[in-house]
């Protein structure tokens, strides 16, 4: 009996562990290349990864504290993401005014000329690529992608993302490249072993255009005024 006993509590024990394991969900690991306008494959650094839940969307909002300064006369990071309903914040880490706005349709806003030290904020309402400029910078780009999601990842240099606590069973995996544009995957994640995910996209028709100012028109030329702008 008591050898049965013990097989018992081993069995509850190693059942306990899976459960918890399940609980903590799976991880997925996403490989992004891109294909180049120069015909060359690269890793896709900076792409965007989630797994698609418009529901858990707003819950994660309230915890996610991105931030795009103005840095340097650019907009550090020049790709970021937050989920549906989260807050941005937008320091002014320069001597000199900025101006941060978007023209997108997505999120139309204009947050002002604003000092060094100075900081303000935008809440992003509807999933999508948001294209944020400078008023008086037209170098200044930064791309925002507000997604529809709770859990996401940014790849690194090498183009790998890993999205962690993913509940196991099917889940859509969403990705998005300044170049290579929109995947969309589904996978089998497990909650015991790393699930792999390998995407290819192509960004050889990408090419880097020019912008409007926040009044629709050209950017004046600049001044000599290069201590306040």
């Amino acid at each position: 009996m008591a050898r049965l006993t013990r097989s018992f509590a081993v069995g509850l024990a190693i059942a306990s562990a899976l459960t918890a394991a399940s609980a903590a969900g799976g991880e997925v690991r996403v490989s992004i290349t891109v294909l180049t306008p120069e015909k060359k494959t690269v890793p896709a650094a900076g792409a965007v990864v989630w797994v698609v839940d418009p529901a858990a969307a707003k819950q994660a909002a309230a915890a996610a504290k991105p931030k795009i300064a103005s840095k340097g006369k650019r907009f550090e990071p020049h790709v970021a993401a937050v989920p549906v309903g989260g807050t941005v914040e937008f320091p002014n880490l320069d001597g000199i005014y900025h101006n941060v706005f978007s023209l997108s349709e997505k999120a139309r806003f204009d947050l002002g000329l604003y000092r060094n030290g100075a900081s303000r904020t935008m809440s992003f309402e509807s999933p999508g690529v948001v294209r944020i400029y400078c008023n008086i910078h037209p170098q200044m780009a930064a791309l925002l992608v507000v997604i529809d999601g709770a859990i996401w990842a940014q790849a690194g240099a090498d183009g790998t993302a890993v999205l962690a606590n993913v509940p196991p069973g099917k889940a859509t995996v969403h990705a998005w490249d300044e170049k290579g544009g929109d995947f969309t995957a589904t996978v089998d994640v497990s909650a015991s072993a790393p699930t792999p995910l390998a995407i290819a996209l192509d960004g050889s028709s990408w090419r880097e255009s020019g912008h409007k100012n926040k009044y629709g028109k050209d950017y004046p030329p600049p001044d000599d005024d290069g201590n306040r702008y």
